[in-house]
């Protein structure tokens, strides 16, 4: 592999594009409140600003920061140009040492302005030095990666702004041959303008092929674009009066002509010196020039669109290492010049196969295969959107088996619109195709519109010490369409995570690292060994995700208080042209109601799903001096089931386990149904803000989920908003496993059962009595927000009432009330009614459902 070194003259003019792409946005903090991904004060934590954001985690090239701190998911653009993002594409190697940095990469006159003709500024330009000869008029742009160039457009300044170019030329090259850009390169002509051009300030050229394309499949391969003046006016730029002349600057001021007029009539041009001698009557005109100003503003090169193949996995080769895998590596590169040999694919054993995880869901139409020389003869393209079937595997479209008999040097898969996070490539084997060597330079992928889903996700937020945190609030925008996701997490304990890697920047294991020994090469450095990092990553005590917050700003779902917290954000959309934003995130703290709450459950194992079970929740609060303490307690589960409550008793454990503790329920303690997802609120007469009991909370419920978690909540009435999680724990050595997840055995549990329209006959005749039905179901397995449709269809298959539900905790026991009235609010004839109950499954391939009879008389 040819690589291109890093010029002088790219670190003195470009350097500060090199920094800003290569450079991870760490913030310096200020006054003891700024840190990497979020402010920090004493009562909140602020993500606003465009460094918070892109200290963020997300799948590279999924989301664009904007300079307000507005976040939102990249938009795959059409027939881009891709001269003026050039600066962003610097490919580094493994020692971070740039090997190839889009921008100016030549420029043999006035290089400190060379940069204005790629800064998409029509205002700004590149004028060469009038002492420079008109051979070192030129500028060479390095697109940082190869491009499919199917235009160029040269802009002059406008009229008025300076002149255009006399006469020019603009050449390519698509990376091969040579070294460091220089005169090595191999170039072709895309245009040569060689008629004096005075006046013409805007040219487009087509790009010409350089070798034979399928029909359908544009454009040439380009790295290097070169422009060359070819000729100037110099000092006769403009003719102007006298007068205008005598106004001119010394820069501007150019030359004067004299002519002799002869008896017949002609002028002819002589030197000042013989005009001056001349008899009046010989004197012709004399004429008087501003200097020419030749002006470049820009050059473009248009090109179908971002490769988001590119995009993605040029920063992800950095981070695995070239040798991680050495074709998808070379074939994602973006350079042309990189060729390797891509094996048969082995039907029997599944490898071989080229497969480019894009990291997110981007809408594409289009993939393209490139090569210098002997493309792949037989090829299959295939895609996936990541989504598993029910056994967990990836679903996938796989297109035809795709001949390249005229062995084209590119080819491209067409398609409609549709989000790709998988592209797959597969070489197939072709009779008597056996000694062709198959080889393949890029991999391309083109399409239109935003990213359908980015996952953003904070740095570890330490808050300090162990703080309250109340609320969880954003701002953004959800056109039609989209959507704004937010998750929590939040723990105790952080721990040093230890990552290792070869010379090759492959991350392998301290073993591995510690056997290549302490050899040195001749060059001092250790070989095999690479580096070492060491980050802090959440511990063992640390809570799942949080169920995703629902609205704007609401309580803070996650454990506390906590040391530590971290922030999820999904931006979703539906529509490729619509996109959600998030300009800002706000984690509201306070002083915790009670220093610490440990709870665990029993039994948390070998539990029946769907059927009735006692339980005993243990509740320890830990109490400091000031504490505000709690009056309230609720207890709900991730399943939608009733919990109904038995006993509630506060003691010591030995007081507890022998029946001696003090019984609050029934007494002074009151019980209330607290949502419609079952749970159950347990109302105190006296805020309790002091004592190290425990206190035991015996209920019965059902589960419906393999692991279903259930949740204390502590409140106090005089502190409204403030809403405090029970950590698992140990609260009571009458328990066993410190958790508040139960398991159970769902294997052989269906997703939907027990169905039924409860009275299945009713009479919704206004008498009061047997008005209404109950529709009745039990849903397992199954989370995350759904919506339940319910419908109700007479035998025609008209749908009378639509009775659909959306349910945060889907799994569980449902029951929706029919009282006999269509949509319009009308009582509907008697007679046969169809009850159909449908449930999207996690798998998106279609629904679990159920029918059942319902009879309406009177």
């Amino acid at each position: 592999m040819r690589t291109l070194l890093r010029r002088n003259w790219l670190r003195r003019n470009w350097g500060p594009y090199v920094a800003a792409a290569l450079a991870f946005a760490v913030v310096t903090p200020t006054g003891g409140q700024d840190a990497e991904g979020y402010r920090l004060s004493s009562t909140r934590v602020v993500i606003d600003k465009p460094e918070h954001w892109q200290a963020w985690a997300a799948p590279v090239g999924s989301m664009v920061v904007g300079d307000g701190g507005t976040v939102r998911p990249r938009f795959l653009r059409r027939d881009i140009n891709a001269v003026v993002n050039a600066p962003e594409f610097v490919t580094v190697n493994v020692d971070q040492d740039t090997i190839v940095a889009g921008g100016i990469d030549l420029a043999g006159s006035n290089p400190e302005t060379a940069a204005n003709v790629m800064d998409g500024d029509p205002e700004t330009y590149w004028e060469p030095s009038f002492d420079d000869e008109v051979d070192k008029w030129f500028v060479q742009i390095e697109l940082g990666r190869s491009v499919i160039a199917r235009q160029v457009v040269v802009r002059f300044v406008a009229a008025g702004a300076g002149d255009p170019f006399l006469k020019f030329r603009v050449i390519m090259s698509d990376g091969q041959g040579g070294l460091e850009g220089g005169p090595g390169l191999k170039f072709f002509r895309v245009a040569q303008v060689i008629k004096a051009n005075k006046d013409q300030r805007v040219f487009t050229f087509d790009v010409k092929p350089q070798r034979p394309l399928p029909k359908g499949v544009t454009g040439e391969v380009v790295q290097v674009v070169r422009f060359e003046a070819l000729d100037t006016d110099g000092l006769l730029g403009a003719e102007v009066p006298e007068a205008v002349y005598g106004r001119l600057g010394p820069d501007d001021r150019g030359g004067v002509e004299y002519f002799r007029q002869t008896v017949a009539g002609r002028n002819i041009l002589i030197d000042e010196s013989s005009y001056t001698q001349l008899p009046e009557v010989e004197k012709g005109p004399v004429r008087f020039y501003r200097r020419e100003r030749p002006r470049l503003a820009e050059i473009e090169v248009i090109t179908p669109g971002d490769n988001i193949v590119n995009l993605t996995q040029r920063i992800a080769n950095q981070d695995q290492g070239l040798l991680a895998n050495l074709v998808r590596a070379w074939t994602t590169d973006g350079f042309f010049r990189t060729v390797v040999t891509v094996r048969v694919y082995d039907q029997l054993r599944k490898r071989n196969q080229v497969t480019v995880d894009l990291g997110a869901r981007f809408w594409l139409d289009r993939v393209r295969l490139i090569s210098s020389a002997n493309l792949l003869r037989v090829y299959q393209i295939r895609l996936s959107d990541g989504s598993l079937d029910p056994a967990g595997e990836r679903i996938w479209t796989t297109f035809d088996e795709r001949l390249n008999r005229e062995s084209f040097l590119q080819v491209e898969e067409q398609f409609s619109l549709r989000e790709v996070r998988f592209v797959e490539l597969r070489r197939l084997e072709l009779v008597g195709s056996q000694s062709e060597r198959g080889l393949l330079s890029e991999i391309q992928a083109y399409g239109e519109g935003y990213v359908s889903e980015v996952v953003m996700t904070s740095p570890i937020i330490q808050l300090g010490g162990s703080r309250m945190i109340t609320s969880l609030s954003w701002e953004g925008e959800q056109p039609p369409d989209t959507r704004v996701e937010l998750r929590s997490r939040s723990g105790d304990q952080l721990v040093d995570e230890v990552h290792y890697y070869d010379i090759a920047a492959v991350e392998i294991t301290k073993e591995e690292w510690e056997s290549f020994g302490e050899h040195v090469d001749r060059f001092g450095r250790l070989t095999g060994r690479g580096r070492i990092d060491t980050i802090k990553v959440p511990g063992r005590d640390w809570s799942d995700w949080s169920e995703a917050y629902q609205t704007r700003s609401e309580p803070f779902r996650s454990p506390a208080p906590r040391r530590n917290a971290m922030v999820q954000a999904r931006l979703r959309t539906r529509d490729p042209l619509r996109a959600a934003t998030l300009s800002r995130v706000v984690l509201q703290l306070a002083p915790p109601l009670v220093d610490q709450t440990f709870a665990e459950i029993w039994p948390n194992t070998g539990v029946n799903p769907g059927v009735d079970q006692e339980y005993t929740m243990y509740i320890k609060p830990v109490f400091q001096a000031g504490d505000d303490g709690f009056d309230r307690l609720l207890l709900q589960s991730s399943s939608s089931s009733p919990i109904e409550i038995l006993s509630l008793h506060v003691g010591r454990d030995r007081e507890l386990g022998t029946g001696t503790a003090t019984q609050l329920w029934p007494g002074v303690v009151t019980v209330e149904e607290a949502s419609d997802a079952g749970g159950v609120e347990l109302i105190f007469p006296e805020p309790v803000t002091r004592g190290g009991q425990v206190y035991a909370a015996r209920f019965r419920t059902r589960v419906f989920l393999s692991g279903t978690t259930f949740q204390v909540e502590l409140t106090r009435a005089s502190r409204p908003g403030v809403v405090q999680l029970a950590s698992e724990g140990e609260a009571s050595s009458l328990a066993r496993g410190q958790t508040l997840v139960v398991i159970s055995n769902l294997v052989d549990a269906p997703l939907m059962a027990s169905v039924m329209a409860v009275p299945p006959v009713f009479t919704p005749n206004g008498d009061g009595v047997n008005e209404t039905t109950q529709i009745r179901f039990d849903l397992f397995r199954m989370t995350g927000r759904r919506r339940l449709e319910v419908g109700i269809y007479d035998l025609s298959g008209r749908r009378v009432r639509d009775l659909s539900v959306v349910r945060q905790r889907p799994s569980g026991s449902h029951s929706i009330t029919w009282n006999g009235h269509d949509d319009g609010g009308a009582l509907v004839p008697p007679g046969i009614y169809l009850v159909h109950i449908g449930v999207p499954i996690d798998s998106r391939q279609g629904v679990t459902d159920a029918m059942r009879t319902v009879y309406v008389v009177y």
